[in-house]
């Protein structure tokens, strides 16, 4: 059990003698991310736009300050609890969440309020450029990338869409189109089989204990990377108490930095991936320049050779996304019970 049987000390211990704990890092060929809370800031965001959207409301529809935070408010509290309704539309749903959260004397306002808090929320929820860069650096250095996220199904990719993030990743599973949500291990297990890795060569990098770095013990991930909440908090900083340790704790994804040096090389991924990988890696095909026939010829054989592995390489991502998507329930979810605990502990927009 290559997770299990490392334990936060040992780890620890190994920085002071960086030899087995590089061997350990060069192992890893995929990293899984969390989405919520640690690739995007997804409580703090979503505390700022009401924040900005408390003043809209008193400079454009002329509330008091009590009125625009009390509403703003209520509204916040009831979209944590309960972000989505499988029974009608995202946008129908939150304007109704508004409309409850407005003083009779405002409620006529909802659909105005509705989409300036949604854009308003994907501006402060937008990916930092340095974490963009990150995975980017990641992409280029020939690791996989899988983006895994508990909650429902329509609200986690409308943040994948809206926030452009689907690109940087090989595959994105979402808990709500699946049997499992984590810390199940088979969901980690569907990310090694789409990207065609074992779980020792795999990273999980999330921010919560009970669900990404439990997972990925019980998945016997290589390793795991926890970014807690709030870093400062008494809780995250004893974890004595803590069954499923995390290996490390990182205070940013930019600290991933001094753990794998490959990530500060900026190579094109080595040619080995390409059997694994999906459409969305990034494929560059050299033009070939002047000189002589025999160049020519030499070139024109090695065009052919690297068009047939970018047609090998598309089939193969047709492939794996079929396999994805094999996954998806499809249609409406069943209604989601706002009050079953389970909101509050394991989905990842609800925090």
């Amino acid at each position: 059990m290559a997770a299990s049987k490392l334990s936060t000390a040992t780890l620890t211990t190994s920085l002071k003698h960086t030899t087995p704990f590089d061997g350990i890092c060069a192992k890893i060929s995929a990293f899984y991310f969390d989405l919520d809370n640690t690739l995007i800031p997804t409580r703090a965001g979503d505390s700022k736009a009401i924040r900005k959207l408390a003043d809209v409301l008193e400079t454009q529809y002329s509330f008091t300050k009590d009125d625009a935070n009390l509403a703003t408010q209520n509204f916040l509290k009831s979209f944590r609890r309960c972000p989505d309704n499988s029974q009608t539309s995202l946008d129908s749903w939150r304007t109704h969440l508004w409309r409850e959260s407005l003083q009779q004397k405002h409620k006529h306002l909802a659909e105005q309020i509705y989409p300036q808090w949604l854009k308003l929320r994907y501006r402060y929820l937008a990916v930092p450029p340095d974490y963009v860069q990150l995975l980017q650096r990641m992409r280029r250095a020939g690791y996989a990338l899988a983006l895994i996220t508990n909650g429902p199904s329509n609200a986690q990719w409308e943040k994948v869409a809206k926030l452009h993030v689907r690109g940087y990743f090989d595959c994105v599973l979402v808990s709500s189109d699946l049997p499992w949500e984590k810390p199940h291990r088979e969901i980690f297990y569907a990310a090694c089989n789409f990207l065609r890795v074992k779980p020792h060569e795999c990273a999980m990098i999330g921010d919560k204990l009970e669900t990404d770095i439990k997972g990925g013990h019980l998945a016997q991930l290589g390793l795991t990377f926890w970014m807690p909440l709030n870093s400062s908090s008494s809780a995250s900083q004893c974890l004595d108490d803590v069954e499923y340790k995390p290996h490390i704790k990182l205070n940013n994804l930019l600290e991933l930095y001094k753990y794998f040096p490959r990530l500060n090389v900026a190579a094109p991924a080595p040619p080995s991936t390409t059997n694994r990988r999906s459409s969305h890696m990034p494929i560059t095909l050299s033009g070939g320049g002047g000189g002589s026939s025999s160049a020519s010829s030499s070139s024109s054989s090695c065009e052919t050779d690297r068009a047939a592995a970018v047609r090998q390489q598309q089939n193969y991502a047709e492939d794996a996304y079929q396999r994805q998507w094999a996954y998806r329930r499809g249609g409406s979810l069943p209604a989601m019970d706002c009050s079953n605990s389970e909101t509050e502990n394991s989905c990842d927009s609800f925090i």
